[in-house]
């Protein structure tokens, strides 16, 4: 059984995520407890959500107008990470090899059409880290520059207008974060939610796959645990855990795919995104279960092109 406790992920404010981003939620139930990961078992770091990482040996776009991007001109993992609450991202986790057992493999891609985001081009990025500068560049508390259009830097309402879905009411969370929206029910989720992104121009012509082979495990211990991996070149590189006892799912690690465009862009799906992962408020549920079927909306972003809320779906055969 692997139900570890992922102490990181569980600090801030996160809720409903994009478990179909149901309208009404409940709060979970008890203190969801985890076991120990397996000694030696596979181990794979996460990504940053924008301290150090990529090519350091070019210095980016040196325009006037811009500042350089110091981490490597872009790179589309560095660029593609965002900032959590407590400024940790969470790490993928290894499976208990004898507590789970393999229920099927695949591949994701989107589905539908995509809505690009805004973003802001000055003050404070995401949880108040680091600040942002004209197209979507942002510093982190270090100073290092990520950019064009980091995700830490997409602008949020707070004006208490509905969605973009046309549903609930965007607000400020108590503790001055923007984003946070209030369910139809009445119920506040998380601030930075996917439904108060100031979005641009809808399109239905953005396809994005990813090579990525997924592998899903559910528990045998009748938990109701669930644990989807991604894989490339043999190594955990994105991972979503979902928890029977509390229902919430929570996630780590980035998905590196192509558009349908010749020649293909690069994008990035972060799974620490608040869409995928879970760190308190309202249970965002079987994330997993929500993949295989409507799909999830989630944030992809491309270094060169910008972000799009697009509707992530996985096929599993058994």
């Amino acid at each position: 059984m692997l139900r570890h406790r992922l102490a990181a992920a569980l600090v801030a404010a996160f809720a409903l995520a994009a478990c179909s981003q149901a309208d009404n939620l409940t709060a979970p139930s008890g203190s969801p407890t985890h076991d120990t990961p397996v000694p030696g078992g596979p181990r794979t770091p996460g990504f940053p959500g924008g301290a150090g990482g990529g090519d350091t040996t070019s210095t980016g776009d040196t325009t006037s107008t811009l500042p350089p991007d110091t981490t490597g001109a872009g790179n589309p993992v560095s660029n593609g990470g965002w900032t959590s609450p407590d400024g940790t991202p969470p790490t993928i986790q290894p499976v208990n090899p004898t507590g789970f057992d393999p229920a099927g493999t695949g591949s994701a891609g989107t589905t539908g059409s995509s809505t690009t985001l805004v973003f802001k081009t000055s003050g404070a990025g995401l949880y108040g880290q680091g600040t942002c500068g004209a197209n979507g560049f942002w510093t982190d508390p270090d100073g290092n520059v990520f950019g064009p259009h980091n995700p830490n830097c997409i602008d949020y309402g707070s004006d208490g207008g509905p969605g973009n879905n046309g549903k609930g009411q965007c607000i400020t969370s108590s503790d001055g974060f923007p984003g946070l929206w209030v369910n139809p029910g009445g119920q506040e989720t998380h601030p930075f939610h996917s439904k108060c992104a100031r979005t641009g121009t809808t399109t239905t012509s953005l396809a994005l796959s990813f090579a990525q082979q997924a592998q899903l495990f559910d528990a045998n211990d009748g938990t109701g645990d669930r644990v989807l991996n991604f894989y490339s070149a043999g190594s955990a590189v994105a991972q979503l855990i979902y928890d029977g006892a509390s229902g919430t799912t929570t996630g780590a690690g980035i998905l590196v795919g192509t558009d349908n465009a010749a020649p293909a862009n690069t994008w990035t799906v972060y799974f620490g995104q608040p869409s995928l992962t879970y760190t308190s408020g309202l249970a965002n549920g079987d994330l997993i279960n929500e993949l295989t079927g409507p799909g999830l909306e989630v944030v992809a972003c491309s270094t060169p092109l910008g972000c799009s809320l697009v509707t992530l779906q996985l096929s599993l055969t058994p």
